[in-house]
């Protein structure tokens, strides 16, 4: 199986210490209890383990190149593989034996006399079982989860085994098993599942889990068959299978059972083995089994029609079997009017249940608007889609509670039951009646009627006698059906018709939501990864605030002096660190501290401010070793706690907050010294200004006029009657700023000169005109960048803030009109992208002509709703997948001219370039998931198919010249295939280091000449001018499909101005752009999609 190793992480196999802990063997076996495998050592200790195949199986044992070591670029290394066509069952066998303590000393008659060794017993408390994908993964368990989550064993990764000790014994063996699982849900590349496996012990002191051991193994995944079942066998090179060929007398085995228990020599014989062929199956011989349905036996009994209570005489029979009847009705009626009024109830109940479900929808669509990410998932992937098949059957049902339940049983409640009385009433008179007469009737005289008398009295007699039988008839007909007749059956006949309509909806929207859900799955994995980071998130915050209060005073934790190392300042603050497991050490920051934010280089990181909404872009040199801090409210790393910065890393721009007095030269006034005139502000140093703010927590407004660095200085305030103050001195005024440490004073004083010497070094160079209301600029005034607010007319064109780096996705809502005729209508934008090229009818990826109404608008291809699941999982770095339907608002000109430029054949033919069609590794419309998985992943993710760069594909020896060159030429295939060649969207002229975006819009819409405008500067757009004579030129621009193509894969939108001048639909566009990636929407502003 592998070397032994005794450190961790030299070797996929690992042995703490064989003394105290170690495996003595581990079987492998299947469901069947076979013997798959035999692991054991070589000796005690062990160097090794080998890995056997059971007595008379001399199949060959499988190994394969562990993955990881590929990727780690390390040696390679090889895993034991494993199939997994059947249960695998791991049984381990441990050995735990007791230490040698250490030796002692005696003194006996000035002799010293050495004790021997003297056991010790090894208990090992919480042996616990670990598995995941890789050892990171295995290594996050045992660490940063067991320290955020106290009930770790309920992970489904994680299995307890419990508390053993060698208890005075010299040696104690113990076995346990365990059934294999995949640790993940989806394979590995190639196939299966790497698996690491460790056997961790809790100690108590140290609070953590120790390494006991730790093995590696591969489980290889069942090869599905791709191809119809067919009787011929299939002929590949591969590890020599088993040849089985079927019997006439037996389907199941070749070997029965009681030959294997009486020859003891045959129940562990194998069959010969081909070197080429592979079993033939079965059901490719036409041998399958013949499996009759057999009848399902249901203990069902229904009362049939019984003897007619009529056919009775009128007599005590007849009396008494009515009578039983009577005496039903009053508790009968009560029981069927509560069932009546709890299937009323019920209807209610239900009815309003699927009124509020529907206004939940109703409600979650609304508050999507404007908060997408909390609710647009689950609409999209459940409430849309799931929750609406529900809610349809549940309203089904309550439609049929009402039409099979409630209206036969008011039926029969209203109109018989309450009858029952009246019609008893109506009998017991026309009884009455009837044997009066009747009585009458015999008391005549023979003798004293007449002839023709009689003969009336006769006549008269047999009508009341009919009279009487029908109702009679009619009575007991009556009662006989309402208790234990007819409407028994009819009541029973709507119940079963309710019953079966609720089952079989039931079943059919059921299998509706199988389809649908792997897209919840994929969606509730996501949620639950997301989950787990917050909680971690959570964890360490309360860690983090358990070290705030604990902590020393708030100025004894502030961040050291410029002429520090950040090793030193580091090393300050020991007390403070986190003291959770995988996390880097923290350091409490003061509560106030200023943001830096330095000139950006090709080797900085950008740094999101926390005082702004959006965050706005800053960045710290990616060399310099700054110390982790605790990223809290106005919390950054500050560029000058390093000592080691090079002078051209010099500050530029700062913004933070600071105390001042109402207005300038209130310092020397003793009214001013109170404690009451002293207010804080917001101050921004920026572009050679410095400018105050007040009421900075709800919105930004200029407290004064602001200075004008090019005539001032600034020095610390040593005459100050308060602490950490400075002073910038201009020759109107004085201006005394408080900061909140002195190390915060020393940082204000050191940017202000370095913004005083850069603002005097260009003084006397000529200034450029501001770009502030540039379409194309991304610069903007402070308050903009921090509330998200429109600036003042009276300040726009004064001060500006870089904009927040921040990615908008195409998920968001232009904010100028889109073409009436193109997307107006559901259905229309997609037979628009149908026509423009006959090969978006498939789908891209399996050439699937059903449900082909999804887009990839960064891929610019079209794919059914089955791979675009696949490409969502890919994450949107990889593909952005859209509706041609749904989010049809989600299309902007741009976007749509890329889909009808691209289009499926010239994706393919860049994607797909060196994909053999014959080989099969294409999915069809009825693949599998995983096989879609498998080739779209080898298909946009590692680009196994893409031609690499050549003179016969361009002229051009890298992917980045490839792009440049091909954007000049508005070349939308070429730019495809350079950036699936890897090209740097970001990439720049090397000419003039022209952007790439900017030559994109140059291409695809030249500026024309103007008198007014040069190759370097451009004129701003005044507020005049936005509805002069040029609004018509603004109002219909070009698409620009390239651009957009560039963006959606990975390009920042420029910050900077062009270097090359721009035509206005090029301004605009990257005005719309600008103002997404800020978080601010475009002004609205109408753009008709060009006709192609």
């Amino acid at each position: 199986m592998g070397v032994v190793n005794s450190r961790l992480g030299h070797g996929d196999l690992y042995l703490r210490d064989q003394g105290q802990f170690s495996v003595s063997g581990l079987t492998i076996t299947n469901s069947r209890n076979r013997t798959l495998l035999n692991i054991t050592p070589d000796a005690f200790p062990a160097t090794r383990y080998n890995a056997k195949r059971d007595v008379g199986d001399d199949t060959v044992i499988d190994y394969v190149q562990d993955p990881e070591s590929l990727v780690n670029g390390a040696a390679p290394n090889f895993l034991l593989r494993l199939s997994n066509e059947e249960e695998l069952i791991f049984n381990f066998t441990f050995v735990i034996r007791q230490a040698q303590g250490p030796q002692s000393i005696h003194r006996v008659n000035n002799a010293s006399t050495i004790s021997p060794n003297r056991a010790v017993d090894t208990a090992i408390n919480g042996l616990t079982f670990v598995f995941a994908p890789n050892a990171k993964e295995l290594d996050n368990l045992v660490t940063r989860e067991f320290h955020a989550n106290p009930n770790l064993h309920k992970n489904p990764l994680v299995e307890l085994i419990g508390d053993y000790s060698t208890g005075g014994s010299p040696s104690v063996q113990f076995q346990w098993s365990w059934k294999w699982k995949p640790p993940k849900p989806l394979e590995d590349r190639g196939g299966g599942w790497r698996t690491c496996c460790s056997f961790v012990g809790y100690d108590h002191r140290a609070h953590k889990l120790d390494t006991l051991a730790s093995f590696s193994v591969w489980i290889q995944s069942p090869r599905s068959l791709l191809s119809p079942k067919s009787p011929s066998p299939r002929l590949d090179i591969g590890l020599p299978p088993r040849l089985r060929v079927p019997s006439g007398y037996s389907i199941e085995s070749r070997i029965s059972d009681s030959d294997d228990y009486r020859d003891g020599s045959q129940s562990d014989w194998i069959p010969p083995k081909s070197p080429t062929i592979d079993a033939i199956p079965e059901y490719g011989l036409g041998l399958n089994q013949t499996h009759l349905p057999s009848a399902v036996k249901v203990d069902v009994t229904c009362s049939r029609p019984g003897d007619d209570l009529s056919q009775t005489e009128d007599g005590p029979l007849f009396r008494a079997t009515l009578k039983s009847l009577e005496e039903k009705n009053t508790n009968m009626r009560a029981k069927w009017k509560n069932v009546l009024k709890k299937a009323e109830a019920a209807y209610a109940a239900q009815r309003k249940c699927n009124d509020a479900a529907t206004g939940l929808m109703e409600a979650l669509r609304e508050v999507s608007t404007s908060n997408a990410n909390a609710v647009q998932p689950a609409i999209d992937h459940y409430f849309d889609k799931i929750a609406k098949e529900i809610l349809a059957y549940e309203k089904s049902n309550t439609v049929n509670l009402q039409k099979l339940v409630i209206d036969p049983i008011s039926k029969l409640y209203n109109s018989d039951l309450k009858q029952a009385d009246t019609k008893k009433e109506d009998f017991e008179k026309e009884s009455e009646k009837f044997y009066q007469y009747v009585s009458k009737y015999l008391g005549q005289r023979q003798d004293s009627l007449k002839e023709k008398k009689r003969v009336e009295t006769d006549s008269k007699y047999q009508t009341k006698r009919r009279n009487y039988e029908l109702k009679r008839f009619d009575y007991s007909s009556f009662m006989q059906d309402l208790y234990g007749g007819r409407k028994d059956q009819e009541v029973l006949s709507h119940l079963t018709r309710y019953a079966d309509a609720q089952a079989k909806k039931y079943l059919e929207t059921a299998k509706k939501i199988e389809t649908m859900l792997p897209q919840l799955d994929a969606l509730s994995f996501e949620v639950s990864q997301a989950d787990k980071e917050y909680q971690l998130q959570r964890t360490e915050r309360e860690t983090k605030r358990r070290a705030l209060e604990k902590s020393k005073p708030l100025y004894d934790e502030m961040s050291p002096p410029q002429s520090s190392s950040a090793t030193t300042s580091s090393a300050r603050a020991p007390s403070t660190t986190s003291e959770i497991p995988g996390r880097k050490a923290s350091i409490i920051a003061p509560v106030f501290q200023s943001t830096v934010i330095p000139p950006t280089t090709s080797s900085s990181i950008p740094i999101a401010s926390p005082h702004s909404p959006e965050g706005t872009s800053k960045s710290i040199p990616a060399s310099s070793p700054q110390p982790d801090k605790f990223r809290g409210i106005r919390d950054l790393e500050d560029i000058h706690s390093s000592g080691n910065l090079e002078p051209a890393m010099t500050t530029f721009r700062k913004e933070g907050l600071l105390w001042a007095l109402s207005r300038p030269g209130s310092h020397v006034d003793p009214k001013g010294l109170n404690k009451q005139a002293w207010h804080k502000f917001w101050i921004v140093l920026d572009q050679g200004k410095l400018s105050e703010y007040t009421n900075w927590k709800q919105k930004l407004d200029l407290h004064m006029e602001p200075i004008d660095l090019r005539v001032a200085s600034v020095r610390e305030a040593r005459n100050a009657e308060r602490r950490f103050c400075f002073e910038v001195i201009t020759p109107q005024f004085t201006r005394v700023y408080q900061a909140t440490s002195e190390d915060d004073m020393k940082s204000w004083i050191s940017s202000v000169n370095n913004a005083i010497g850069s603002a005097v070094e260009t003084a006397g160079k000529k200034d450029r005109p501001s770009t502030d209301s540039l379409p194309g600029s991304t610069r903007r005034d402070i308050a903009s960048v921090l509330t998200g607010k429109s600036p003042s007319l009276s300040h726009r064109s004064n001060y500006s803030s870089k904009a927040p780096s921040r990615h908008a996705t195409v998920g968001e809502r232009p904010a100028y009109r889109q073409h009436p005729d193109a997307i107006s209508e559901d259905g229309r934008l997609l037979q628009t992208i149908r026509d423009a090229e006959p090969s978006n009818k498939i789908c891209a990826d399996c050439d699937s002509e059903t449900k082909v109404d999804w887009v990839s608008i960064n891929l610019g291809i079209v794919i059914c709703i089955e791979c675009s699941g696949i490409h969502r999982s890919l994450g949107t770095h990889i593909s952005k997948i859209r509706s041609l339907t749904l989010d049809t608002v989600s299309f902007t000109p741009d976007i749509i001219d890329l889909l009808l430029h691209i289009g499926n054949r010239i994706s393919n033919l860049v994607w797909e370039a060196r994909l053999d069609r014959s080989s099969g590794i294409k999915p069809t419309p009825k693949s599998t998931r995983e096989q879609r998985l498998h080739f779209i992943t080898s298909k946009y993710v590692d680009r196994a198919f893409v031609s690499p760069i050549s003179p016969t594909l361009s002229h051009y020896p890298t992917a980045e010249e490839t792009l440049l060159a091909s954007i000049k030429k508005n070349d939308i295939q070429n730019v495809l295939y350079a950036l699936a060649l890897g090209a740097d969207p970001n990439a720049r002229d090397r000419s003039r280091g022209t952007h790439a975006v900017f030559l994109a819009l140059a291409a695809a819409d030249p500026a024309q000449p103007s008198p007014n405008s040069t190759t370097s500067q451009i004129s701003p757009r005044t507020p005049s001018s936005a509805h002069g004579p040029n609004q018509q030129t603004q109002t219909q621009r070009k698409a620009f499909g390239v651009a957009e193509l560039l963006l959606q894969n990975g390009a920042e939108v420029p910050t900077k101005p062009a270097p090359i001048p721009l035509s206005a639909s090029a301004r605009m566009y990257l005005e719309v752009k600008a103002n997404l990636r800020a978080g601010k929407r475009a002004s609205a502003v109408p753009v008709p999609l060009e006709e192609k």
